[in-house]
């Protein structure tokens, strides 16, 4: 019996239910769970687990943490400690940070409502990953100067050197002699190139970003190096002492992480003159390696991610 609306009085609904190929169906869902290897299911709620993962899963099912760790080496082979999980955890977690400071508009701009400018985001972000630097500037490995912060004054403001000079980054190669490396950081934001054209269409000259940030690069190497003598420089720490650390003076690396590539996008496709015109610019300078952001990014993604 059911209330019909628009009626006086409960009526009797009949239904006919076509039921000839049930018999099917349910051999159709049997045969599927057949198919299935290691399906678990809980009281709460249904997870179908298959082969290795199986195992792993029963492995690591009500255990402590120790017995957990033993499982994880167990299932991936070879010596894994605890402080390597966490390394690789906290990698990832900042990698996935890096993706959301370049790709998102609204996260990079709450950061930049906490410090003092937008550079000032991405150089606090480096500072608490230096390994980003290390992996990604060169292929040979690299680190801080020492166990201080990346930004460095290289250079004072005093009556004989002239003004003073920072670097957003003071790194050193790894090796028996460590070279000196200089960066400087600008922003994902900073454009590459011109808004407009060069006479001809098909010809854009490089931002004035760009080219006042190479100048400045090569300005604050300049003025380091005329303070240091010889070939090979013993670094110091601030209270005068001597440290283990040689350092070779000789042609160090200058590099700029500035810009991101997507300028060239109109989200579409690709702009190929201006992808010519950029970088046949960054080739020609011989002593500053112009990196954008979006390549160091994916650059430490093949490091953490291996891809």
């Amino acid at each position: 019996m059911e209330a019909i609306p628009g009626t006086e009085a409960a009526q009797i609904v009949k239904a006919l239910v076509d039921i000839s190929d049930v018999h099917e169906n349910f051999w159709k869902v049997i045969s599927f769970l057949q198919g299935c290897v290691g399906l678990d299911l809980p009281g709460s709620s249904l997870r179908l687990v298959v082969g290795d993962e199986a195992e792993l899963a029963r492995l690591l099912a009500d255990q402590d943490r120790t017995t957990l760790l033993e499982a994880v080496r167990t299932a991936v082979g070879g010596v894994l400690t605890e402080e390597d999980i966490r390394l690789i955890s906290n990698r990832k977690s900042q990698l996935q940070r890096f993706r959301q400071l370049l790709n998102d508009p609204e996260y990079f701009e709450r950061e930049r409502g906490r410090v003092a400018g937008p550079e000032a985001v991405w150089q606090g972000f480096f500072e608490e990953n230096p390994w980003i630097f290390g992996y990604g500037l060169t292929l040979v490995a690299c680190g801080p100067l020492d166990d201080g912060k990346l930004e460095r004054i290289t250079t004072g403001a005093n009556i004989f050197t002239g003004a003073g000079k920072r670097s957003d980054a003071v790194m050193r190669s790894k090796g028996f002699i460590s070279s000196l490396l200089f960066c400087e950081i600008k922003t994902h934001q900073t454009p590459l190139l011109a808004s407009a054209p060069y006479r001809s269409p098909d010809v854009y000259q490089v931002s004035k970003d760009v080219v006042g940030a190479v100048a400045q690069v090569q300005k604050t190497a300049h003025k380091a190096l005329r303070l240091v003598s010889g070939e090979l420089h013993r670094h110091y720490r601030d209270d005068g002492a001597p440290t283990d650390i040689e350092i070779s003076t000789a042609c160090p690396r200058q590099v700029l992480v500035i810009g991101s590539l997507s300028e060239f996008s109109d989200g579409i496709a690709a702009n190929p003159e201006k992808i010519t015109s950029f970088e046949q610019y960054r080739r020609s300078i011989q002593d500053v390696e112009v990196i954008t952001f979006d390549e160091l990014y994916e650059r430490a993604c093949f490091i953490v991610e291996d891809r």
